[in-house]
């Protein structure tokens, strides 16, 4: 019996495989589609934050007039332009003079955000670093943080712009105590007013370079990117688990016919084929499984017709056989009585007439063809009857009477050979055919004597194994022809001239020959009466012997 392949081999499994590789395909590149769209996003949504930011803290400490064309929201927007205080209660912007303009903290602007931090820069020197809470408390920036700034040389690393450019403003990332900013710079008048608005207090020096710097940390962003990640990563995943197990379950119900077509040839490949008529055209494909048009009806309408093709095939096959087995008995039976005649008659001559030594011994022969012709002729008939499926005469066999009686008799046969019987004290019945079981023993004896040479040993062996009765001929001869293993007990089966021994030197019994029948009947009687014959040659650790072994079930 084949054995069933691994899961992984089959085709359900590498359907339901091919299908979830093309969805993770799928799923990849629309999840990194998703991830680098949405972060780009999220970015252009930080830049513009972090120029919002920009734009209120420059409004907010230098004067808003450079914003009347900027898209940014402006500290006046709204009620407080009327001169009422700020969000974060700071004055309109455009009130005061520069130098309180310029004393503001860029954190105070109205519509900051919690996180942002400023620093003020003056000639490359830090005046003010905070950040602004999530209490809405401007709070010193940590001196870690001021000094990773001050190294950075922030006026010519950032790169400050003027106040009216703060939409081309170029933003830098950093990485702070506090976590990850996005931070530009603007250039504003010393005095408080901008570059391009000077406005500061009077006697200020117009020539200071004033950049005030601001930062908008990156959490948030962050967090919504691996929160995108996650859920991407995680409903792929469970898409994917769902597929499998519902494309699994689907593709085994969708195959779940082709197995029942699969069902029909395995009925078909267990049935006795090589024997007997089988009713190959019961075991059909039935119904739409075989009709032509879909993937299972093809196979199963394809397997229909080969398996009425090998029907037709048996049907003539056992008609032949069925012919040849009547002619074969039909021929014996007619041969018996010519041969009986022949017999009879070579009988009368031998004993009525007075014959020459030559004229004797021609007659001896005769009566020895004769004989050997009426053998062959019972064996025919035998193997015939038993074709036909006829069942043998069953009754209670004492089997190890017949195989000491049968000993006996080869060891008159062959006294050339040494014959060693070895037989278990405990009673060895058999349920069969006294006289098929006789012959059946008789014929491995036989067998051994006339194929070995003169002193080969020959060993028959009966004992008891699993309610069985095991007789085993052995013999320490040369043993069978590689090519003729094979086809021991085929019928007609002949060894070679290596393997048969009966030449003018050899002591022969009138009649005898080997026809190469012997072993084919031994096989069909013991197959007959439920047992198995098999044999072996060389002998297991040997270059030579045989050894022949039958088994037979127990009465």
């Amino acid at each position: 019996m084949t054995a069933r392949l691994p899961f992984h081999r089959t085709l359900a499994f590498r359907t339901v495989a091919g299908v979830l590789l093309l969805l993770a395909a799928v799923l990849a590149v629309t999840g990194i589609f998703i991830t680098v769209l949405a972060q780009r996003t999220l970015d252009a949504q930080l830049d513009d934050a972090v120029r919002q930011s920009m734009a209120r803290s420059a409004a907010f400490t230098g004067g808003h007039q450079v914003f009347a064309d900027k898209p940014y929201p402006q500290p006046t927007d709204g009620p407080d332009a009327a001169g009422g205080s700020g969000a974060n209660g700071g004055s309109d912007p455009t009130d005061g003079d520069g130098d309180a303009k310029a004393e503001r903290d860029p954190l105070e602007a109205p519509g900051q955000a919690v996180g942002v931090l400023s620093v003020e820069v003056v000639d490359g020197q830090v005046q003010r670093a905070s950040y602004l809470t999530p209490q809405g408390v401007a709070q010193d920036l940590p001196q870690q943080d001021v000094d990773a700034l001050q190294d950075m040389n922030l006026t010519e690393r950032v790169g400050a712009v003027k106040p009216e450019e703060i939409n081309q403003a170029p933003l830098h990332r950093v990485e702070l105590s506090l976590g990850n900013y996005c931070v530009g710079a603007v250039e504003l008048g010393a005095g408080g007013g901008s570059a391009g608005n000077p406005g500061g207090a009077p006697g200020a020096d117009q020539n200071a370079q004033r950049v005030v710097v601001t930062g908008v940390p990156t959490e948030q962003v962050e967090h919504t990117r691996d929160v995108l990640i996650a859920g991407i990563t995680g409903g792929s995943a469970a898409a994917l688990l769902v597929t499998a197990l519902l494309g699994l379950w689907w593709v085994r119900r969708s195959l779940r016919p082709l197995a029942r077509v699969s069902s029909s040839a395995a009925q078909v490949a267990a049935l006795p084929l090589e024997s007997g008529e089988v009713a190959v055209r019961d075991h059909l494909v039935r119904g739409e499984l075989a009709q032509p048009g879909t993937e299972v009806g093809d196979v199963g309408y394809a397997l229909n017709l080969l398996l009425l093709n090998v029907d037709d095939a048996l049907q003539q096959r056992n008609a032949s056989e069925a012919q040849l087995r009547q002619f074969v008995a039909d021929a014996s039976h007619e041969l018996r009585t010519p041969l009986a005649a022949v017999r009879g008659y070579a009988d009368m001559l031998r004993l009525s007439e007075q014959l020459t030594p030559d004229g004797r011994g021609a007659l001896e022969r005769l009566l020895a063809q004769a004989q050997r012709m009426g053998g062959l002729v019972d064996d025919l008939l035998l193997l015939a009857r038993l074709d036909a499926g006829r069942v043998p005469d069953t009754k209670l066999v004492d089997f190890d009477e017949i195989v000491a009686e049968a000993v006996m008799d080869a060891t008159a046969a062959g006294p050339e050979h040494r014959w060693i019987l070895d037989i278990t004290q405990q009673p060895v019945t058999v349920r069969g055919d006294a006289l098929q079981l006789t012959q059946v023993v008789g014929n491995l004896l036989s067998n051994a004597r006339k194929h070995t040479p003169p002193g080969t040993e020959v060993r028959i062996t009966l004992g008891l194994e699993a309610h069985q009765a095991v007789l085993t001929v052995d013999d320490d001869g040369p043993g069978v022809a590689s090519e003729l293993q094979d086809h021991l007990f085929d019928r007609f089966a002949r060894g070679d001239t290596a393997r048969t021994f009966q030449d003018a030197t050899a002591k022969t019994q009138p009649g005898e020959g080997s026809t190469g029948l012997g072993l084919a009947i031994v096989r069909t009687v013991v197959e007959a009466h439920g047992g198995e014959a098999m044999a072996q040659s060389p002998l297991t650790g040997s270059d030579h012997g045989t050894r022949f072994t039958v088994r037979l079930p127990l009465a």
